[in-house]
């Protein structure tokens, strides 16, 4: 009888110990998660669809990263905030990146984007500046930020210097009104941007890409600090990882994405703006990318750094080898995906 019970009570007591340590296995704590901040180049807009649209479908929280996202800052340089490690992560124009590595920050670019400047002259139909001998005389808006090595090619094609064009600078967002009040003849801006803007108001525009004239120039990077690639180079392949998942996604899911930036930026026109990332994504085919999705070349930055310091925009050059690294990009599998994916219009 004793023999027994105490059987009994060993199997109470082991059945009881296997309880407990499931029921421990199950209320031990989630594993650490990084908390990191993307800091983006506008508000919120079409071509931050995929950052949005990717932290909503969980693909940064796959990647154990919590995700927030930050509009510029204002009247800083965002550059900075990366670089001092305050953030980890920055979406950014290449000619402040290159503007901000000329003047010492430790940044670098893990990511191409936008493999090609997407600025250019932008002027109303009926005025008839269809190529660049014809813009002599015109008053074209422009952005005190704005690089003036960008539209110099441009310029030259049509045998013509800074001199013969009047430069109307503009705070960002009047460049619209102005143009369509007819007080400028043009404006320098993005052709996926105010002249889809523009042709949605009634105004139909002629565009002139700075690409078409021999501008070898990157348009938008991904980039992070030197100390935070060399210390935890892990967590920097996972931000990239999901941002290609998201970038993946969003190719075949453009409306969706977008609902997400209406949602911070109610002032967004969700089929103008659905209508802007198509193009951004048409962008995306290109020999850049033919293998992988977000490579970099020394050539290209070469180009961009000497059309800046050519310009006068550019105290001192970096080198074009210290601007990025394509170990992340090389290490995923998820860029050939893309490569791949963006030959195909995005839906």
């Amino acid at each position: 009888m004793l023999n027994t019970f105490c059987s009994g009570l060993n199997k109470n007591i082991l059945g009881s110990a296997i309880a407990l340590s499931i029921l421990g296995f199950y209320a031990a704590p989630a594993l650490a998660i990084d908390k990191v901040v993307l800091r983006i180049n506008f508000t919120p807009w079409g071509m931050h669809a995929q950052y949005f649209g990717g932290r909503a479908q969980g693909f940064y929280k796959d990647e154990g990263i919590e995700l927030e996202i930050r509009p510029p800052a204002a009247g800083q340089q965002n550059e900075v905030m990366i670089a001092t490690g305050r953030e980890q992560f920055g979406v950014t124009n290449a000619d402040a990146f290159v503007k901000a590595k000329g003047s010492g920050l430790p940044v670098v670019a893990i990511m191409a984007d936008q493999p090609d400047n997407p600025f250019s002259v932008i002027t109303p139909v009926k005025a008839g500046i269809t190529t660049p001998e014809k813009m002599k005389g015109m008053k074209l808006a422009w952005f005190q930020a704005n690089v003036m090595g960008l539209i110099e090619p441009v310029l030259a094609k049509g045998g013509l210097t800074r001199k013969d064009v009047e430069f109307v600078t503009v705070a960002r967002g009047a460049e619209v009104q102005m143009l369509a009040a007819g007080q400028v003849d043009g404006l320098f801006g993005y052709s996926f941007g105010q002249a889809l803007t523009l042709e949605g108001k009634g105004f139909p525009v002629n565009v002139m890409p700075v690409r078409d004239y021999g501008v070898q120039f990157y348009g938008t990077v991904i980039y992070t600090n030197d100390a935070l690639l060399k210390s935890n180079p892990d967590l920097v392949k996972r931000f990239v990882r999901a941002t290609i998942k998201s970038l993946i996604w969003t190719h075949g899911n453009v409306e969706q994405a977008m609902k997400e930036i209406v949602a911070v930026s109610p002032d967004r026109d969700l089929k103008l703006e659905s209508r802007k990332l198509r193009m951004i994504y048409d962008l995306y085919n290109t020999p850049d990318y033919a293998e992988r999705f977000g490579l970099m070349t020394d050539a290209k930055w070469q180009s961009s750094i000497d059309i800046l310091a050519s310009g006068g925009d550019l105290p001192k050059k970096p080198t074009a080898q210290s601007m990025y690294t394509n170990a992340i990009i090389n290490s995923l599998d998820e860029a050939k995906e893309l490569a791949k994916l963006v030959k195909q219009p995005a839906k």
